[in-house]
C-alpha cells in the first residue's frame, strides 16, 4: 500500500459486501463507519472476493441505506453475477473520498499515533479504537505487554489533542484514569 506526502495509506476499506438489494445486482455493503455519506461520491472501486484475484469496477449508483450502502458497480448487472461477490471487501483511493468535517478522524489514522499526557509526559500508543455508545481509545503502554493497555473515553474533555501530522494525541491525566 502507497504512502502519499502525508504518510496516510492511500487505500481505504470501504466495507464488506453483505448481500444484495433485489435482482439487478446491486450490493449491500456494511460499513463500519459514523458517517458512510463521504463515500457518496466514489468512482470506482477495487474489490478483493475471498481467495479470489482483485476486481477493479466502476460504480454506477451509490446510495444509503439504514443498514449501511447500496451499490451498483458497472461490471456486475444482475444478481447472478454479483453473488461472486459476497463476503468481498471493497477498497477505494483516499482521493475519492468527502474531506471530514473539523474534529473528525478516521480510526486507522488514529491507530499508532503516540499518547502522551497534556504535561507531555510519553504513555504509549494508540493501538485501537473501540466503538459503541461511546468510543474508547485504547492504549498499549510502553513496556509493550498486549495485556497492559489503558482504555480513555475518546471525548474532547479528556483528549484535547489530536494532531494526525505529528502523529500524536494528548490525554488529560485525571486521577486514576492513566493508572
Amino acid at each position: 500500500m502507497d504512502k502519499p506526502k502525508d504518510g496516510l495509506p492511500d487505500r481505504f476499506v470501504v466495507g464488506t459486501v453483505s448481500g444484495f438489494h433485489g435482482l439487478q445486482g446491486a450490493l449491500k455493503v456494511r460499513s463500519d463507519m459514523n458517517n458512510p455519506s463521504v463515500l457518496l461520491n466514489i468512482k470506482t472501486v477495487e474489490l478483493e472476493p475471498y481467495k479470489a484475484p482483485k476486481i477493479v469496477s466502476a460504480v454506477t449508483s451509490i446510495k444509503l441505506d439504514r443498514s449501511g450502502l447500496v451499490m451498483i458497480l458497472e461490471d456486475f448487472t444482475d444478481r447472478t453475477a454479483a453473488e461472486y461477490l459476497l463476503g468481498a471487501t471493497i477498497f477505494v483511493d483516499r482521493a475519492q473520498i468527502n474531506e471530514l468535517e473539523e474534529e473528525e478522524w478516521w480510526v486507522r489514522d488514529l491507530v499508532g499515533l503516540d499518547a502522551y499526557t497534556t504535561e507531555g509526559v510519553h504513555v504509549g500508543t494508540v493501538c485501537d479504537v473501540i466503538s459503541g455508545s461511546n468510543q474508547l481509545i485504547e492504549i498499549l503502554r510502553l513496556d509493550g505487554d498486549k495485556n497492559n493497555t489503558i482504555l480513555v473515553p475518546f471525548v474532547k474533555a479528556l483528549v484535547p489533542v489530536v494532531d494526525i501530522k505529528a502523529r500524536r494525541v494528548e490525554i488529560v491525566n485525571l486521577p486514576g484514569l492513566l493508572d
